[in-house]
């Protein structure tokens, strides 16, 4: 055959198998999220092993009530008996018999009725658990299907991040090749697109590590398209407290322990039956004796009525009925932190959805103005207005605006999983089920027990404008400018504030203290605010930073040292500083002034000349050492 319809029939046979592989990945059903789910409460270990829990209290139940049916054996007897008496014609006790043995309990105290009713409700104690396996588990898997969806979303961020840094960088390269801009230049670029490569790494480690989470929940690898969850659309309720009212309603850790509580009541009750006498019909029917005792009464039919009456067996009644009342009061105190448990699970989740969809406006209006900014500097950066280090922050605040509005959509989601599963409410959302379970009704007790109050914390609203009318005048030596917060006005006398605490103003004035002694080139004060465990930043040593910034205060330059946007923030014993530091040496140089006079001296002046100059962002990390602040960490970033 022609070499030329060889690679025509090779090519058509190519194209053809590319067709068939695309119209079978076409053809591929979307697993939509309620199938999802559904196979997850199915399936997964945890909510199964819950499942065959509660079949079991089922079949437990029915052994108890097989008490109130009568027994039937067959009793078979073989003994070797002394003759005390000589017996004749039959009438001996025989060596061996065989009797029917028919047994119908009359009356027991109650204690089968009471005990049946007790598996009841352990029963559905059972049944509760498993919802509640099913509800968590489904969180749990819609955390991890919403964080797939998030981390596919940040990855696609993080590889456009990447190719932008990379295109800038081979820019610079190029300027820096033909001379027309600064190595220093190159070597920020270069520092961005490293930062841009981890980045990507970081999401990508993300995607993984969430997928084996979908992995573990579902059974499964997640498929390559996952629907976009639609569950949330239905909102919640007009306020916390209607929230918690339909949580303590529903919540199926709360209506276990409800169930709990009936369930020890009822043992209570089946264990006082051990006061009460006991009354059993039994009837024998002989099958056959042996010969030696076929005229005697032991081998005649009989019918009689029992009666057991226990008196005295040690105590142990009274005992197990005061063991079984400790029972039932700590089911009442598991009961009270189910309710405690699920106010704070749908009062801090049902908060997070107001909060983040507020804070969903503010980050979409920040992630506008950045890309518009972004554009703008870009062309700015093109005709020498902007250098490259505005166009580097520009880009990577970009690309954080985007992670962080991402975040909160998705954040925002999966606050409303959290109501959801709050209120037993997130399986009917997604509209998914597991088959053959009952559905019990909401019985009387059950409202009698609840003692939850549907009582939530105040959501906490900022009055701007107020804020802004009481604040401090714009200062650099404040950490904040607004006032604190106070939950409650009430007047109280002045706190002692304690060696260990740590106090804003406090450490902001040992900032201050810090860069006066810098400026005055005072060596011994300034260094003794460094502890002795101060670490610098690698790669120096401490001798090497030592030494370094001792030549800085000895030099006969003239230091300036500006601290700009300083914040200082508290944990304990600890504080971090942060602040824009523009530090500068200025030296002088003599040069001779253009003059007409012979005198030298005369025409000679001092001119100013800045030897060293830096612009950076600063952190000083303090730490309280024999009840003074020093400095263990000083951390510079460009």
């Amino acid at each position: 055959m022609n070499k030329k319809y060889k690679f025509t029939a090779r090519l058509i046979l190519l194209c053809m198998t590319a067709m068939s592989v695309e119209i079978s990945y076409a053809a591929q059903p979307l697993i939509t999220l309620k199938e999802m789910v559904e196979k997850t409460i199915t399936s997964n270990p945890e909510v199964q092993a819950r499942y065959h829990k509660f079949l079991e209290a089922g079949y437990e139940q029915e052994v108890a009530r097989g008490n109130y049916l009568p027994d039937a054996n067959i009793v078979s007897t073989y003994r070797k008996q002394e003759e005390m008496i000589k017996l004749n014609n039959g009438t001996a006790t025989p060596r061996m018999n065989n009797e029917l043995v028919l047994r119908q309990m009359i009356f027991d105290g109650f204690a089968t009725s009471n005990d049946v009713k007790r598996l009841g409700h352990t029963s559905r104690v059972r049944y509760y658990e498993l919802q509640s396996a099913m509800q968590n588990t489904t969180l749990e898997f819609m955390r991890a299907y919403i964080d797939s969806l998030r981390y596919r979303e940040l990855i696609q961020f993080a590889k456009d991040n990447y190719v932008v840094h990379k295109q800038l960088f081979d820019r610079i390269q190029e300027r820096v090749t033909a001379g027309v801009a600064r190595k220093v230049d190159l070597e920020q670029a270069g520092g961005r697109l490293a930062l841009a490569e981890a980045n990507l790494l970081t999401e990508m480690t993300n995607l993984h590590d969430v997928t084996a989470r979908m992995q573990r929940l579902y059974g499964d690898l997640p498929p390559d398209t996952l629907e976009a969850p639609t569950f949330f659309n239905g909102g919640v309720q007009a306020s916390a407290a209607e929230a918690l009212k339909l949580a303590y309603l529903q919540n199926p850790d709360l209506l276990s322990t409800i169930e709990d509580i009936q369930a020890k009541e009822n043992e209570i009750k089946t264990n006082e039956a051990r006061y009460m006498p006991r009354l059993d019909l039994q009837a024998r029917k002989n099958l056959g004796t042996s010969s030696d005792g076929e005229n005697s009464n032991a081998a005649a039919d009989v019918l009689e009525l029992t009666m057991n009456f226990n008196l005295f067996n040690g105590f142990s009644d009274r005992n197990l009925i005061k063991q079984t009342a400790e029972k039932l009061n700590s089911s009442r105190d598991l009961r009270d932190k189910a309710c405690v448990d699920a106010r704070q699970i749908v009062s801090i989740a049902y908060n997070d959805i107001n909060q983040l969809a507020v804070q969903r406006t503010y980050r979409e209006r920040h992630t506008t103005s950045i890309e518009n900014a972004r554009e703008a500097y870009r062309k700015q950066f093109d005709i020498g207005q902007r250098t490259l280090l505005d166009l580097l922050d520009t880009e990577n605040e970009y690309f954080q605006s985007k992670r962080s509005l991402a975040n909160t959509q998705y954040d925002l989601q999966i606050a409303y999983a959290r109501v959801y599963a709050g209120q037993g409410e997130l399986l009917r959302k997604v509209g998914a089920a597991r088959g053959n379970l009952p559905e019990y009704s909401r019985e009387e007790y059950m409202d009698a027990e609840n003692i939850c109050q549907a009582v939530a914390p105040v959501q906490i609203i900022v009055d701007k404008e107020a804020l802004l009318a009481d604040a401090k005048p714009l200062s650099n030596t404040y950490a904040s400018l607004a006032k604190p917060f106070a939950a409650n006005k009430v007047e109280t006398a002045a706190p002692t504030v304690s060696a260990s605490s740590c106090n804003v103003d406090e450490v902001t004035s040992y900032v201050n203290d810090w860069a006066a002694a810098w400026r005055a080139k005072d060596s011994d004060a300034h260094l003794k605010f460094y502890a002795d465990k101060f670490t610098p930043e690698a790669p120096s040593d401490k001798t090497e930073w030592l030494k370094q910034r001792k030549q800085s205060l000895v030099t006969n330059n003239k230091v300036a040292l500006k601290l700009d946007a300083l914040q200082v923030t508290c944990n304990g014993n600890k504080a971090s500083a942060k602040f824009n530091q523009d530090f500068k040496l200025t030296g002088f140089q003599t040069k001779k002034a253009e003059s007409n006079t012979s005198c030298e001296t005369c025409n000679t002046k001092r001119v100013p000349v800045v030897t060293y100059a830096s612009n950076a962002h600063k952190e000083l990390q303090f730490e309280r050492i024999n009840n003074n602040w020093q400095i263990v960490r000083e951390l510079t970033s460009q």
